[in-house]
């Protein structure tokens, strides 16, 4: 059938069902009511039936006809949509272009919440958050360490968290989370789940190299920006998810993202120049987890129970006396995750999770010596040590009050961040692992749009032995840190935060190191 026939064959159609249906609406059906209104008259005229009787069947005459051309509407009604329904798909070939469809499906729209739209088949999210803090910190080094002799009278404390400045002093920073950027686009590919995922994270000071070659905070200078996470992930909801990329690692997870101080700032460490963020609880009850390029699978959620596992780049200790031996890699990083949710019970929530870290740290196979030879072994290739950690914790809450228990034990594993520290010398001057333990507990209570939290942990670096010890002095031994926050939701994007952090640091010679710290601010999220 031609174009011409088609739209001949529709426009009869369309005037033909009109036509029926206006004939329905205005014209009378049938004479034969009218004539039965006559002959009722004309019996109640002679007298055979009553005024009343002759209203009582007229009012009966005048609904049957009513009802019977309602009826025969929606028998036109009924002819019309079949007409429609006959020439519909004539009429779409021949009036919608072969592309119409493809044109269709590129409509771009608004997501229904969130920042972001819906761009045919695929959606693009933007999120992310701002945040910026007035800390003002007071260090006080002069339990131990001012006393001491070179090098430590300067306050020289490694991994030590307490700053260790001589002043107070104030910096207008971003807290323990830098600025973000994140940009998804997902859709789905043959009934799988496809998205890609970019973070970047810009603090808000100046960290970056200036125009004359320095870092910090002098004139002309830059905000470093840090592209944390770059990562695909495919998957099914019977499937799991497969994800490939550079993004948090498993280890620690839970530990710093259930920390309060993720949205605050916690120990400033280094107030006095500083760099892109502070350190939360990191190094005073958690290794921090880090962003790492990996390979993790993460399982499907079967009645709150789901698991992770994950190959992960390996790291080198930047703190161990045989530094530049220990970077061979032969194996990579290995990293896994278990988590159960209970089931919602009224405003009951709660929530336990274990993640393990294990690691070889092995020589070059080259062969080579320790930093310092006076001090450290010569190592030959296939030499090596295995580091490893555990982790377990808990949330729940409940009508407002919160509550999170947080551990870690390890060895070699480091004490702020991953493997760094974790490497020392036994008695016998050859090399082993530190032992490693920190925790956290953390109480809180939401009202309306307030919160109220406290938090309290600790962490520990254990000497390999006596000659660790005496090699190590300088090395911390313990942070420790009282954490109170408060934070009121302004908008549900702007929240407002106040907190105070009395952070400890003493080395494995005894020098204590303490600072007591405010943060003023604000945390945006979109």
């Amino acid at each position: 059938m031609t174009r011409n026939r088609v739209w001949i064959a529709v426009v009869a159609g369309f005037v033909l069902s009109f036509a029926n249906l206006v004939y329905a609406q205005n014209v009378t059906p049938s004479t034969n009511s009218d004539a039965m209104v006559d002959v009722l008259k004309t019996l109640e005229t002679k007298g055979v039936i009553t005024h009343d009787e002759f209203e009582a069947l007229k009012a009966k005459v005048t609904k049957d006809e009513q009802k019977a051309a309602e009826q025969q509407q929606v028998v036109v009604q009924q002819e019309v949509q079949q007409t429609v329904q006959q020439v519909g798909p004539q009429l779409r070939s021949v009036a919608m272009p072969a592309d119409a469809e493809t044109q269709v499906a590129n409509v771009v729209t608004a997501m229904d919440s969130g920042v972001g739209f819906h761009a045919g088949r695929f959606d693009v999210a933007f999120s992310g958050e701002i945040n910026g803090f007035a800390v003002h910190d007071r260090p006080d080094n002069s339990h131990g360490l001012a006393s001491l002799p070179s090098p430590f009278a300067d306050g020289a404390c490694l991994l030590c968290v307490a700053s260790s400045g001589a002043q107070p002093n104030w910096a207008i920073r971003s807290g323990l989370l830098p600025g973000d950027l994140s940009i998804k686009i997902s859709t789905q590919e043959k009934g799988w789940d496809v998205a890609v995922f970019f973070g970047i994270w810009p603090g808000i000071q100046n960290n970056g190299v200036n125009l004359n070659g320095n870092v910090g905070t002098g004139a002309l200078g830059v905000a470093g920006i840090d592209f944390r996470q770059q990562f695909v992930t495919l998957g099914r909801p019977r499937f799991g998810t497969l994800k490939i990329g550079r993004d948090l690692g498993l280890f620690g997870q839970e530990g710093i993202l259930n920390d309060m101080t993720l949205l605050g700032a916690g120990s400033p460490n280094g107030n006095d120049h500083p760099g892109s963020v502070t350190l939360g609880r990191i190094g005073v009850g958690y290794v921090y987890t880090d962003f790492l390029p990996q390979i993790t699978y993460t399982t499907p959620s079967y009645k709150g129970l789901q698991g992770a596992f994950g190959i992960m780049q390996a790291y080198d200790d930047a703190f161990s006396p045989t530094t530049a031996a220990l970077d061979a890699h032969g194996q990579p990083m290995i990293q896994g995750k278990v988590t159960y949710t209970a089931p919602l019970t009224g405003a009951t929530k709660f929530k336990l999770w274990t993640n393990f870290l294990t690691q070889s740290e092995q020589a070059n196979n080259f062969g080579s010596s320790a930093n310092n030879e006076s001090e450290g072994p010569v190592l030959t290739a296939g030499n090596s040590v295995r580091a490893w950690g555990v982790d377990y914790g808990f949330k729940g809450s409940w009508h407002g009050v919160g509550l999170v228990g947080y551990g870690y034990n390890g060895s070699g594993l480091g004490i702020a961040g991953l493997l760094l520290g974790g490497i020392g010398l036994t008695d016998g001057n050859a090399i082993t692992t530190r032992s490693s333990s920190g925790y956290y507990f953390q109480p809180s209570y939401t009202y309306h749009k307030a919160f109220f939290g406290y938090s309290y942990g600790q962490s520990f670096l254990a000497p390999a032995g006596a000659n660790d010890a005496d090699n190590s002095s300088n090395m911390v031994r313990c942070n420790s840190s009282h954490i109170a926050q408060f934070r009121y939701a302004v908008t549900s994007w702007d929240n407002l935060v106040a907190e105070y952090t009395h952070t400890r640091s003493e080395a494995q010679f005894g020098g204590i190191i303490t600072s007591d710290s405010v943060a003023l601010g604000s945390i945006v999220f979109f």
